[in-house]
């Protein structure tokens, strides 16, 4: 039987196909002996392979390096004269050389330019998701929203499409702009920052809001021309597709983008854009029989309450009834309230 410590070099310079046929027949008869063995011997196969992908330079010798760090692992535990077990040599290899070997691999595999596939993210109603770019920024998706962007952005500048509302916190990244597309050719360039923009094509409107950093917000003004505003942190801007109108103001950036934390938070906020916030979270439809009702403010933070139970709130806090109307149409999935 070979010792122990001898059997790591001959499984090296038995991948390298440096053994005689008496010295390969012993590792074919080791590695049928256990399954701990035959894991052994992949780790070592995989190191003998990543070396031979990448043509290493000579300066690194695996067999040295494993040496090496027995020796160091042999006066740490103070093992006298004898080597690594085969469980730490296993330890060791893969803490060493499989991310060395995943890094060759990689690049190997990748030296052929890749070419970058469209992604479509979609949430259904009253539902949110998380998604991360390939760049790292992170994005969440509001109810009803889709984010399309690229699997592999260029070099040049990072660009994505919004059809909803998203919150967007950038990656910093001074060399290549983060580029937001939304409705009408409007569009946010940033490059590292974190802000929300909603853009449903019903309400034919587009609303920035900045939480921190700078933003640069384009848009089409009334003669068809390219308009430029830069905004701060704290402001939001509503620009009117229709009217082609924009408006900047100060807000509160908490109560603007407290949705993406499952929260509803509202501050003398006008209860037609309450009923807009729960209209998305609940996928319901309002119907106001009183337009007088949708300036009327409300200040007020819900969290994952039924809605129900926020309507009665309404009713006992503001005498603002509801009732849930039968809808004929059997295509409709949205719920019907009428709002008195």
């Amino acid at each position: 039987m070979v010792e122990r410590e001898g059997m790591e070099n001959l499984l090296l310079r038995y991948y390298e196909g440096g053994v005689t046929e008496e010295e390969a027949i012993i590792v074919k008869e080791w590695l049928k002996s256990s399954e701990e063995n035959r894991r052994i011997a992949k780790q070592i196969q995989l190191i003998e392979l990543a070396v031979d992908i990448v043509q290493t330079r000579p300066k690194l010798d695996v067999k040295k390096a494993l040496v090496k760090v027995h020796k160091k692992m042999e006066l740490k535990g103070k093992v006298g004269r004898y080597m690594l077990s085969f469980r730490g040599l296993q330890r060791v290899a893969a803490i060493l050389f499989i991310p060395l070997l995943l890094s060759w691999c990689l690049l190997y595999f990748n030296r052929e330019p890749q070419i970058a596939q469209m992604v479509e993210i979609r949430t259904n109603p009253g539902m949110t998701a998380s998604i991360v770019l390939p760049d790292s920024t992170v994005v969440i998706l509001n109810s009803s929203s889709s984010l399309q962007y690229p699997s592999l952005f260029s070099n040049q500048k990072r660009e994505v499409k919004l059809v909803g509302e998203a919150f967007f916190s950038v990656k910093k990244d001074k060399r290549r702009m983060f580029v937001v597309n939304a409705l009408n050719n409007s569009r946010i360039v940033v490059y590292g920052t974190e802000f929300d923009v909603e853009a449903y094509q019903e309400d034919k409107m587009v609303q920035t809001t900045l939480v921190s950093g700078k933003v640069s917000f384009s848009y089409v003004n009334k003669n068809g021309r390219k308009g430029v505003l830069k905004m701060e942190p704290g402001q939001k801007v509503v620009y009117d597709i229709g009217q082609k109108n924009i408006m900047m103001k100060k807000v509160n950036v908490d109560v603007e983008t407290s949705w993406k934390d499952g929260l509803l938070m509202f501050k003398n906020t006008p209860f037609g854009e309450v009923l807009r916030s729960l209209s998305k979270r609940y996928n319901v439809e309002f119907v106001v029989k009183k337009e007088s009702l949708k300036q009327e403010p409300f200040t007020g933070t819900f969290t994952r309450q039924r809605l129900e139970r926020i309507l009665e709130h309404f009713r006992i806090s503001s005498n603002i009834h509801f009732q849930f109307v039968e809808n004929d149409d059997i295509n409709e999935e949205r719920q019907r309230i009428e709002v008195y």
